[in-house]
């Protein structure tokens, strides 16, 4: 039996068909390199998790309480990015815009947190406050008075080790509800 020689036009469906191929797959890597925070994108989706089992005031404080529901986009984990000298957190986020993003955090001492306000979900801010907060936060601090509005930024650095739990006064009982737990280098 013979084998037939390919065609011209057999050639060139495959190697079509293989160029196609592997364009497909440089552009599913490209998808792994992430944005420039090196934490995968920009709200940490990449980056290391840590499991709440090991701080249990944050799984506690995330998930529903007689203070507000479970916070919506926590997952029992969370985003390690003790690696970093700054964080951004989503003011806003999710479907409906009451949510912050990521939600959970592990940051190093001396690290500035920036609560950066998407636009969605109404007027918000940012509270720690420890009465408040099932009793368990190590942190106080405030970003005001409730804001609507997309360029609205607040600021706070974590100097000493501890867990900071914090809430939108408007949305708490919405599940909208953070924490931030803070590590020495």
């Amino acid at each position: 039996m013979t084998q037939s020689p390919l065609t011209e036009a057999n050639r060139r469906t495959i190697l079509k068909s293989l160029s196609a191929i592997s364009a497909a797959g440089m552009t599913g890597l490209a998808g792994c390199a992430g944005g420039g925070n090196g934490n995968g994108d920009d709200n940490g989706n990449g980056a290391g998790t840590i499991s709440a089992d090991e701080y249990p005031a944050v799984d506690e404080w995330m998930t529903e309480t007689e203070i507000g529901d479970a916070a919506r986009l926590y997952d029992g984990e969370i985003v390690d990015l003790r690696e970093e000298s700054d964080v951004a957190i989503d003011v806003g986020a999710g479907d409906e815009g009451l949510a912050f993003e990521p939600s959970a955090v592990a940051v190093s001492s001396g690290t500035e947190v920036l609560w950066e306000w998407t636009g969605e979900g109404g007027a918000h801010n940012v509270e720690a406050e420890p009465d408040e907060q099932i009793g368990e936060s190590d942190y106080e601090f405030s970003s005001g008075e409730a804001e609507d509005g997309d360029d609205i930024e607040y600021t706070h650095t974590f100097d000493e080790e501890g867990i900071a739990l914090y809430h939108c006064e408007p949305h708490i009982a919405n599940g909208m509800k953070g924490s931030v737990v803070v590590e020495e280098e």
